[in-house]
Formats: structure tokens, sequence, C-alpha cells
């Protein structure tokens, strides 16, 4: 491990300390937040049983955030185990995500740690990471007594597709309350059946396999990137704008036709694997959106990359949306300069949110009409 690297894993380390350290400090106000919240979501519970379930989760939270795990016959995880039944598989779930929110909620306020700090992204990786350990635990603790929850994809080793489902949900309502974007990205491997048929089923889970890892390497630790569908993987890319994203992808699908290349060894024939790929998102959630119109924009978008020839990228815009001036400049073309220049002499609309301005899409269309 060379320098840099050992200075971020301390890094993430001592973030990792200080976040679990803000959990236990908070836990008794915390367990009463998520209580209250369990006691009007959770049928299946009184007052006494939230509160019970509320504190465990919060100890929970806090022995994940600080070891990256939970140990699977710890006495604390054989006690998840208890409250199921009387709750169901997605009652557990829907408590978790509370849990996290809860608790990200918490440390943003914290100076060192907090949402505006360089640690923000540990923070947020390691509470979702945190989650989906307690998720883990309650699959292995249900095991055998009902058909378990699907958290990571056995072939990949990404998150299942039910758990990005559910933190998408999750990211809309954050993107919605800190006015962030939002960008989702699908990709699917082309020709699929035809790799199959050439060099056999085997090799099109390889190449799934790969996909994965390639994927865990290029994306962020704090995005979400999951198996989906049969061929391809999804990736939510929190507080990313539309143009960012829709780069991102087209690297991605650079780096898998460089570097996921087939031989066949009898006829020396080759093979380069590529990717078909959808970008749908908003460069501000200024109303609520439903999670599951996000996906069929997506799964939509990438069915037209198909139909269009494969191998490049379809992008959607899911929202008249407002961009800062940075994506403002990149759409007309000029400096972030020129369009602070613009703003300040009233030639294009701009409204100030704290420190930003924001510019409607509408405003720069105005704008490019009355300089024709």
């Amino acid at each position: 491990m060379n320098g840099v690297a050992q200075d971020y894993t301390q890094f993430a380390g001592e973030v990792r300390g200080r976040a679990a350290a803000i959990v236990r400090e908070q836990q008794a106000a915390l367990s009463n937040d998520l209580a209250s919240l369990l006691t009007v979501r959770v049928d299946a519970l009184n007052a006494q049983g939230s509160r019970s379930f509320a504190e465990l989760l919060v100890r929970m939270m806090a022995v994940a955030v600080r070891n990256g795990r939970l140990d699977p016959q710890s006495t604390i995880v054989r006690e998840l185990g208890s409250f199921s039944p009387p709750l169901g598989t997605r009652e557990i779930v829907d408590s978790v995500h509370a849990a996290e929110q809860i608790v990200l909620d918490e440390m943003t306020l914290d100076h060192t740690i907090g949402g505006a700090s360089e640690a923000w992204p540990i923070v947020t990786y390691s509470v979702r990471r945190a989650g989906l350990e307690l998720l883990a635990a309650y699959a292995d603790q249900i095991a055998g007594r009902e058909v378990p929850v699907v958290v990571r994809d056995g072939l990949t080793t990404l998150i299942a597709a039910p758990v990005f489902e559910l933190a998408l949900a999750q990211e809309v309502q954050r993107a919605l309350r800190h006015k962030h974007a939002l960008a989702v990205l699908l990709f699917d491997v082309d020709e699929m059946e035809a790799i199959n048929r050439a060099y056999g089923r085997g090799v099109g889970d390889r190449v799934l396999e790969r996909l994965g890892i390639q994927a865990r390497r290029f994306f962020r630790t704090h995005d979400w990137v999951a198996r989906y569908g049969d061929d391809g993987i999804a990736v939510l890319l929190p507080e990313t704008p539309l143009d960012d994203a829709a780069a991102l992808a087209a690297r991605f699908r650079e780096t898998i036709a460089q570097r996921l290349v087939l031989n066949d060894h009898k006829s020396d024939a080759r093979s380069i694997v590529t990717l078909s790929a959808a970008v749908v998102g908003t460069d501000l959630v200024q109303t609520d959106i439903d999670a599951g119109y996000i996906i069929t924009e997506a799964e939509a978008a990438l069915l037209r990359a198909k139909i269009d020839g494969r191998n490049r990228v379809e992008r959607v815009a899911v929202l008249p949306t407002s961009l800062t001036i940075f994506g403002a400049a990149t759409l007309l073309g000029r400096t972030p300069r020129d369009v602070t220049r613009l703003i300040r002499a009233g030639d294009l609309k701009a409204a100030r949110r704290g420190r930003h301005f924001h510019i409607d899409r509408a405003a720069i269309e105005d704008f490019r009409k009355s300089a024709r």
C-alpha cells in the first residue's frame, strides 16, 4: 500500500471513529427520534416494542459504522432476529433506512465531519454500508424461516436491485431536502446472448463478474452500484449534475471496451465487450420525484440506446431543471465568468440560493432566443 492510500485509510478510520462516537453520544436522542417514527409506521409493534427496536438499531449502527461490519455470531445480531416475527422483511428494511436517515441528519450538524466537511462522503458511505450490514445480518437471522432479503448479488457482489431501489427513494428525498442534483445510470452488456453462444454461458458470467469489479473501481465509494437486470448494472450518483453523469457514463463505457476483451483461443478471434447506457437525472431536485418514474425513464432510454445501434449513451432530463453557473456555461458554450456577467447585467435570469446562483433551463432558452 503506498503512502497516499495509507493516509486515506487512516483518515477514513478516524472519520468512522468520530461518526460512531456521535451515534453513541446521541444514542438516547436518536433512539427517541427513531422510536417516534416507528410508532407511526410499524403497526406490528406497540410503543415499548418500537422503543426497544429503535434502541437496538441505533446500537447496531454505531458498531457497524465503527467496524465496517457486524459479527453474525454476536449477541446484538441475535437480538435483531427476535423481532422477526412480528416484523416482516419490508418493515425491517424500512426501519433500517429510517435509522440511516436519522443518523445522517445528526451527523450533518457536526463541525468536523458534517455536511460541509471533506469527510462527509466517507460519513455517508459508512452509514449506508452500516445499513447494508444490518440488512445482511437480518437475512442471516431469518434464513430458513422465510424467503430472505437479498442484499448483495452473488455473482457480481454488487448490491441487489431491491436495495438499490430503496436507496434511490431515499436519495430522492435527500436531494429534495438539500436542493441537490441526482442521476441514475443503467448499463447493459451488448449481445450477451451472442457471447454465451460463442464462448459458453460461463464466459458470460465472468463478463458480469468483471463488470462488477470494474464498476467498484471506477465509481466513488459513496455512489450506489447494483446488479440490475440479467446483464447489467445500475449506478446511483448523488449530487451529480446530468452533464457530469453523462460524461462518467461515456468514460465507463470506454473503460469496459478497453479492458473486457474476449479471446477465442481456437480461432484467435477477439471480441470487445461493449455497453449500452442510459443517463437519467436532474441538476436540481425541486419537487418530489417518484423513484419508480426515474427507473422507468432509465429503462426506456436504455432500450432506445439498444435500438439505435448499441454501444452508446442515451440521456434524459427527468424534470425541467435548474443549473449551476458551470452547468449553464456548458449549455451556452461560454465560460462561468461570462455567465456571471450576464446574470449581473440582467440579461440572464437567475435565482440565488444561499451562496450560489441557479438558472432555469427555460431562462437559458429565453436568452438563446433573444441573442439570435
